[in-house]
């Protein structure tokens, strides 16, 4: 039985619908938008141990004037749930028909009250009502159990949600994103050995990592602490000092509350005495929970000394970053942000940095999606792009622990679009080849500014053609790659082979039926199928890996080049631009990869 209506949020208070209406009520509740209900206290008494302890206040004398916390010589409790949701958990408490709840969004409010109010029948009903609805919406309820700390319920909708994590629900804004790696990497409780010890706990706090064996494997960064700097004797025994300030290692800091006030908010309201000198002899130090590294570095940004060294290590760095923000160090802060980007590759770095700052990038992206610093956000996730999309899904670092799973799904999709911006770039540039006006006819060699090589000569005997291809648009030429590109030579592959139906040169041979519908168009034409096949595994391999070098990567290149110099019409023609045009391909993809958005609310 669905509960009756209820009215409408009003300034002045209503009645609920029976059966919370009756005169023979001894207490009421009032929900946040001014229903009354009139409850007896000795039912929910019964449900609830934290109503029985809210209920347990005297009653006002008999006749007692209403006010705001009595009415009809009742006492009014208010409750911070809306009408709907106290009405719903009533119902549940009461000897009435159990309310309608067929959506996880009627379920949530209720559920959370019931938790609330500790009302263990009521909560074990909705409980399984919880995991009935999930089997529609798996990862909603699944997020749900973590997000309100029910651990049987988390590990039942586990495997389920694990099928479908793919898809973004709002409730993942509740999430940490180190939950939600660990459902994308889920292993189902099996009794084979094979995976037997390797299934993960899901707990609703944290899901624990994958376990040993996994083929799911953490990155675990250098966890090593750099020396800790030199203390200024300035900070060690100052005689105008005013507080003192003892660090986690037990070091006795002497400094100046004017120059802390004026910085630090939060330590000013810390700072306790005056400026007297038999103050100072009895002052008490502050003791705060950073060690005198930590605090010293911080404080060099403040006093005038001179700068901190730049961190040394990510988690000094982290640290640093954690107790600026904490202390609201605002000129603290912004150094330590500027040394974030330090951690990412660049384009001139050795290969061995490089690989660093590519292992250290989701670490950056995490800690700048912590602290709000969206310029170092995209510098990670665009430092991402150098792997595959596997390869960013299977890394795991602790600093996912501390940020959305939202913003970590974003940063997944983000990948996913890029990949697919960067393959339909390279896809289109080869479609377009056969974009011009089928009857142009292609002008011959010699019109072309080319000589009648005896190459062409050969390939014209052997191939008839009479169904000459139709000539490329002039923005595909040789080496000029792109649409308003500079073109400092024309070479134009259709009009330098000889083609035909026939396809008899080595050079250009169709793909066979095997090959992608993407390349449909290229059956019914002739072209140089080692250029072919170099796009087609480019925007293979950048669908995956959206790294516009893959371009100039040398397996490919390579490759290409060797095929092309098989063939004596292209070997002179194609392969002197071959790396400008490649060059080109590559900004190309760039410009489009540009365009992609990272969705993070």
């Amino acid at each position: 039985m669905s509960p009756p209506p209820v009215s409408p949020t009003t300034s002045t208070p209503t009645n609920a619908s029976p059966p919370f209406n009756k005169a023979t009520a001894d207490a009421i509740l009032r929900a946040s938008d001014n229903v009354d209900f009139r409850v007896r206290r000795s039912i929910l008494a019964e449900a609830s141990c934290v109503f029985e302890d809210m209920l347990s206040i005297p009653q006002p004398p008999l006749g007692a004037a209403n006010s705001d916390e009595v009415k009809d010589g009742l006492p009014i409790i208010r409750l911070s749930e809306d009408s709907t949701t106290l009405d719903r958990l009533l119902r549940l408490c009461y000897p009435t028909d159990d309310p309608q709840i067929d959506s996880l969004d009627d379920l949530r409010p209720v559920l959370q009250a019931a938790l609330k109010y500790m009302m263990q029948e009521s909560t074990s009903l909705l409980r399984r009502r919880l995991v009935k609805l999930g089997q529609a919406q798996p990862l909603r309820a699944f997020a749900m159990a973590c997000t309100l700390e029910l651990d049987q319920e988390a590990e039942d909708l586990a495997p389920l949600a694990h099928s479908v994590h793919g898809t973004f629900v709002k409730e993942l804004r509740g999430l940490s994103a180190g939950v939600y790696y660990r459902i994308i990497h889920y292993l189902p409780r099996t009794g084979s050995k094979a995976t037997s010890g390797r299934k993960p706990r899901v707990s609703a706090a944290t899901i624990s990592l994958p376990a040993e064996g996994s083929n799911h494997v953490a990155f675990l960064s250098d966890t090593s602490s750099p020396a800790s700097q030199h203390i200024p004797p300035e900070l060690l025994g100052s005689p105008i000092s005013d507080v003192i300030v003892r660090t986690s290692d037990r070091i006795d800091l002497h400094l100046h509350s004017a120059i802390l006030s004026l910085t630090s908010p939060v330590l000013a309201d810390l700072i306790v005495g005056d400026n007297s000198e038999d103050s100072r002899r009895s002052l008490e130090p502050i003791t705060l929970p950073e060690d005198s590294h930590t605090l010293t570095t911080l404080l060099r940004h403040i006093y005038p000394l001179p700068r901190p060294v730049p961190a040394r290590s990510l988690n000094e760095l982290k640290d640093l970053l954690s107790a600026a923000h904490k202390y609201r160090i605002v000129p603290a802060t912004q150094s330590l942000r500027s040394q974030l980007r330090s951690f990412l590759p660049g384009p001139v770095d050795p290969d061995a940095k490089c690989e660093r700052g590519i292992k250290d990038a989701l670490r950056v992206f995490a800690v700048a999606q912590q602290y709000g610093f969206l310029e170092e956000r995209m510098a990670a996730a665009r430092t991402l792009l150098r792997l595959s999309s596997q390869e960013v899904r299977d890394r795991y670092v602790e600093e996912l622990e501390d940020i959305s799973a939202e913003a970590y799904f974003r940063l997944l999709e983000y990948h996913d679009k890029c990949g697919q911006a960067a393959s339909a770039r390279v896809l289109a540039h080869a479609l377009s080849f056969y974009s011009a006006n089928p009857s142009s006819a292609p002008p011959s060699p010699v019109a072309s500014g080319m000589e009648n090589t005896s190459a062409h000569v050969r390939a014209s005997k052997r191939t008839n053609h009479t169904h000459p291809s139709p000539r490329p648009s002039a923005a595909w030429s040789f080496p000029g790659a792109w649409p308003g590109g500079a073109v400092t030579e024309s070479y134009d592959p259709q009009a330098l082979l000889i083609t035909h139906h026939s396809h008899a040169s080595t050079c250009h041979v169709l793909l066979d039926d095997t090959s992608s519908p993407a390349w449909a168009r290229f059956r019914t034409h002739s072209t140089p199928r080692w250029w072919i096949m170099y796009l087609y595994k480019v925007a293979l391999v950048l669908r995956h890996r959206p790294w516009a070098r893959i371009a100039l990567e040398p397996g490919l290149r390579q490759r290409a080049i060797a095929r092309a110099l098989d063939c004596e019409c292209c070997r002179g023609a194609f392969l002197p631009g071959f790396q400008e045009y490649a060059e080109s391909l590559v900004r190309e993809v760039e410009r489009a990869v540009a365009k992609v958005v990272l969705e993070i609310s």
